[in-house]
């Protein structure tokens, strides 16, 4: 079995995270979290000056785990996933969110935490929590605004429709580059090295500014979505469209 998140940081101080767990493509399971959060740190510890955070071709990060949604529905722990966002907005450099393949619920809010997004045409992007009956997590509620407007974020986070690239590039977002899947990691390298040449001292000054109102947003979001997740999440229904959900998808993949 191979590395489930590997990493590199480069002489010129470009640093990858690729996130590899292909055989749950790649779910925030507890295992997952644990690993992209130490791999992170270590990334931080060795200064890049810029981070390119990529998945697996098909998919970028497919969100939540079953486990994990049926504890929080049995009030067993609290939710870990916001543990991700925190950290990839408070990290001292620039990141590049890569997204290949298709990234839904905090798969996709990954990529509103980092400061540089592209999207793939062919791929899929969206946020399925109510879908499941639950309310959006993981600062899905600001972030998500900021990263394709107001009025487009409410009719994703209302009916959980996943967009294709190709259908967001044709409505007003603030996604860098939505472009064919194979455009992707070259363009996000392309950026990455033009960043690789500004001094790192004044990267950091930079990155700090403008996170500063990201860092806000979410701690609003944190406040407003644990409110929303206590009521949900005691929700039979909301149990009950976990269970049948993940077990339509397990029946597929058999």
């Amino acid at each position: 079995m191979g590395e489930k998140i590997i990493t590199q940081v480069e002489k010129n101080g470009v640093a990858t995270l690729r996130m590899n767990d292909a055989a749950t493509n790649n779910t925030f399971t507890d295992e997952f979290i644990s690993g992209f959060i130490q791999c992170l740190e270590r990334i931080e510890e060795a200064e890049p000056k810029v981070l390119i955070l990529q998945g697996l071709p098909q998919v970028f990060c497919a969100g939540a785990e079953k486990r994990n949604l049926l504890d929080l529905c049995e009030g067993r722990i609290l939710v870990k996933d916001l543990l991700i966002s925190e950290k990839l907005v408070q990290v001292p450099f620039p990141v590049i969110a890569a997204m290949e393949g298709h990234a839904v619920g905090g798969g996709f809010v990954m990529a509103m935490c980092c400061d540089i997004v592209l999207a793939a045409r062919e791929s899929r992007y969206g946020v399925v929590f109510m879908s499941l009956g639950f309310t959006p997590g993981m600062g899905c509620t600001t972030l998500l605004p900021e990263l394709v407007g107001p009025f487009l974020a409410n009719e994703m986070m209302y009916t959980g429709k996943r967009f294709k690239g190709r259908e967001l590039a044709e409505r007003s977002t603030n996604i860098n580059y939505i472009l064919p899947r194979k455009e992707i990691l070259p363009k996000a390298k392309e950026i990455a090295l033009r960043i690789s040449e500004i001094n790192r001292k004044s990267l950091t000054i930079l990155k700090n500014t403008l996170a500063a109102r990201k860092k806000k947003l979410l701690i609003e979001a944190r406040l407003q979505e644990d409110l929303m997740h206590r009521i949900s999440f005691a929700y039979p229904e909301t149990k009950k469209a976990v269970e049948e959900l993940y077990a339509g998808q397990e029946e597929e993949e058999k």
